[in-house]
């Protein structure tokens, strides 16, 4: 008879105990597993609502436009960038070119006066590329040559606006005079984000060009790839083909412009570090406890083996075995629970209370992380070996006429 059936004989002995130790570690496989794939699923909608918004994967702009605040990026504007745009464009990896421009001014209706973040885009190339045009729950994203704008909800309610209402937009000109248009709100967008809805201003980039007397200017191109996995050397060589054509600009990726997704990644992963540490804890004192009171009930077959010429640390390693048995198939049925559970998560369309700062709430969503299933069995089964292996080398060094006396 070989260890592993040994072994899961005395699993089995005490089916109770074995069923609630087996229990609290399939339920500490189920969080570790499910908290991965929630902590995954928010990564990426992060990550994709931030590249979708307007940073697109690469992004370019006047070296120093990056450095300054959003109020003065069009004095570092990007221009002729007809060029540049053809250039990006012709790159068999460049799925999309997002030419923008941003500037702060003021927009009036009906006697209303309120101040609004201005964006000039192309309306085309927003709508393959970027997120915010399906935002528009009211009228209809842009037309490129028609005077519309479409505004968020906050400044849409702020302006008592609504489709069809003539606008004035009022806005300081790259050369530093005072210029303002009349425009026609066409469609009202549903924007998260509290603060960014009660400003946001849409705009055909040809439009906000004319208000700010900034032909072929830009303050920024973003561009989205087909392929996001090679962003850094797809930045590199879009750089360097830009250089060869005569424009020399900066170059980021999303990941070092969009702060606020490095900041809740960082954050997410200590708290889950945190939660995962006191999980673990608790799996071990738990497991611990019904460990010890296995090898109290088996001391005196500890010290039969002893007596037959068994050494300590096979006995011991025999225990361990024991415990890593268990937390494996303990950890089958936590994936088990963990399938299910996210399963039924998947197709419930829980939906979540709005975020401190946004007024749209979110479904809950949990991916399948196989990594994180492996580590979580990983992590259960040394719980389970290091429970086991602390009892057991006390015991299988007992004095083998102590064991065999006991009761």
């Amino acid at each position: 008879m070989n260890r592993l059936t040994i072994a899961w004989r005395n699993i089995t002995r005490n089916h109770r105990r074995s069923l609630l130790t087996g229990g609290i570690v399939a339920f500490g496989f189920a969080s570790f597993a499910l908290a991965g794939g929630f902590m995954a699923q928010s990564f990426d909608g992060l990550r994709d609502n931030a590249i979708r918004s307007g940073l697109g994967h690469v992004q370019f702009a006047d070296a120093r436009a990056f450095d300054q605040s959003e109020e003065t990026t069009l004095q570092f504007g990007i221009g002729h960038t007809s060029r540049t745009i053809e250039v990006l464009r012709a790159d068999p990896a460049v799925e999309v070119v997002m030419p923008r421009v941003e500037f702060y001014g003021l927009v009036s209706a009906g006697g209303r006066s309120v101040p609004f973040a201005g964006i000039g885009v192309d309306a085309e190339a927003e709508a393959r590329g970027s997120s915010i045009p399906k935002s528009v729950h009211e009228g209809q994203w842009l037309e490129p040559k028609a005077r519309g704008v479409v505004i968020g909800g906050g400044l849409a309610k702020a302006l008592n606006a609504r489709l069809g209402s003539s606008v004035t937009l009022l806005a300081t000109t790259s050369d530093g005079t005072l210029n303002a248009i009349d425009a026609t709100v066409r469609g009202i967008a549903d924007i998260s984000i509290k603060e960014l809805s009660e400003r946001y201003l849409a705009l055909p980039l040809s439009l906000a060009q004319d208000l700010l007397t900034a032909p072929d200017t830009v303050s920024r191109i973003s561009v989205i790839l087909k392929e996001p996995a090679r962003e850094p050397e797809a930045a590199a060589r879009l750089a360097e083909q830009l250089k060869q054509s005569g424009v020399t600009l900066g170059v980021k990726l999303w990941s070092e412009l969009a702060v606020f997704y490095q900041q809740v990644r960082m954050l997410y992963l200590a708290i889950f570090g945190f939660m995962g540490a006191v999980l673990l804890v608790v799996v071990f004192l738990s497991t611990a406890n019904a460990t010890l009171m296995s090898v109290s009930e088996r001391i005196r077959e500890i010290g039969t083996l002893r007596a037959l010429g068994a050494r300590p640390q096979r006995i011991t390693s025999s225990f361990i075995l024991e415990g890593v048995l268990l937390g494996l198939a303990s950890s089958v049925a936590g994936a088990v629970l963990s399938l299910l559970i996210t399963f039924a998560i998947n197709i419930s369309n829980i939906e979540m209370p709005p975020p401190p700062g946004s007024v749209k709430g979110f479904i809950i969503s949990v991916q399948i992380i196989p990594s994180a299933y492996l580590v979580a069995a990983a992590a259960m089964m040394v719980t389970l070996a290091l429970a086991s292996f602390f009892p057991a080398r006390r015991a299988a060094r007992a004095p083998i006429v102590e064991s065999l006396a006991h009761v």
